[in-house]
């Protein structure tokens, strides 16, 4: 398989694609870099620019696989890459946590944990992860269970909040385009995700993450609630659990860090 990192992993949260290769190493399952990969590109501001341009640069870069699956940690690359390939006959794409749920499943991966996290966390899937329905029928679209129950694998407990599967306000050129509305969406999720006193919100989108993350920061700095709730992708949980020291997933470089957080990962 060729994993395709996508803009927001290498520029902003390296932490995932070493996590992300620690954990396909422990599985055994070999995966490479999609080497020579542009921009996928964004699936709501390229396509509403220019569909022309969003299918070819998708279609270049699927090409670059040559036959092989690529596999995506970004929800806005998977729907790119996959409403493209669908369209054009062009290969096979994966997002890893739809890949760890039907082609390993929870009772194999739970063979690989070395350490239990016993965390409560507010599960974020992100709208492009199931929408449109028409092309991700490997979930429900309205109450998906993959994810709760793959935190499971390592002893985390998913535990509901209002606005669970509301937008994070990070996608669909929101927080590029529309600042407010984007900070308004973040901060009625922030209050449920608050609420519920978790330790940490999981996602499997770095956008989202980015949302989450560097969101926070900005509502703080506008003089509104400094939640202090840290944001980490699926597979660096999943690598931490597996063995990997938690300093190599990069979550001290991230806006919002927690030290309890990191002490309960470390124990």
């Amino acid at each position: 398989m060729k994993f395709f990192p996508g803009c927001m992993i290498h520029n902003r949260y390296p932490g995932i694609e070493k996590a992300l290769y620690y954990v396909f190493e422990k599985l055994g399952i070999e995966i490479s870099p999609l080497e020579g990969s542009s921009c996928c590109p964004a699936p709501s501001i390229t396509r509403s620019v220019s569909s022309e341009l969003w299918e070819e640069l998708a279609q270049r870069n699927l090409k670059l696989a040559d036959g092989e699956t690529v596999i995506t940690a970004c929800n806005g690359c998977f729907t790119t890459l996959l409403e493209v390939s669908e369209k054009f006959g062009a290969g096979d794409v994966r997002h890893v946590a739809e890949f760890f749920y039907a082609e390993i499943g929870a009772e194999e991966l739970k063979k690989y944990v070395e350490k239990r996290l016993p965390l409560k966390l507010a599960i974020h899937y992100g709208c492009h992860f199931f929408r449109p329905s028409k092309h991700k029928r490997f979930t429900s679209p309205e109450r998906p269970k993959m994810l709760d129950e793959l935190v499971e694998v390592f002893g985390a407990e998913s535990v509901d909040y209002r606005y669970k599967f509301m937008c994070c306000g990070g996608g669909g050129g929101v927080r590029a385009g529309a600042t407010e509305v984007s900070h308004d969406l973040l901060r009625k999720k922030m209050d449920g995700i608050a609420e519920a006193e978790v330790d940490a919100i999981a996602v499997i989108c770095p956008l989202c993450m980015n949302q989450f993350d560097n969101g926070q920061k900005e509502l703080r700095e506008l003089g509104g609630e400094d939640y202090g709730i840290p944001v980490i992708h699926y597979v660096q949980l999943l690598a931490i659990a597996m063995g990997m020291d938690v300093e190599d997933t990069g979550l001290e470089r991230h806006a919002i860090v927690s030290h309890s957080f990191i002490e309960k990962l470390v124990k």
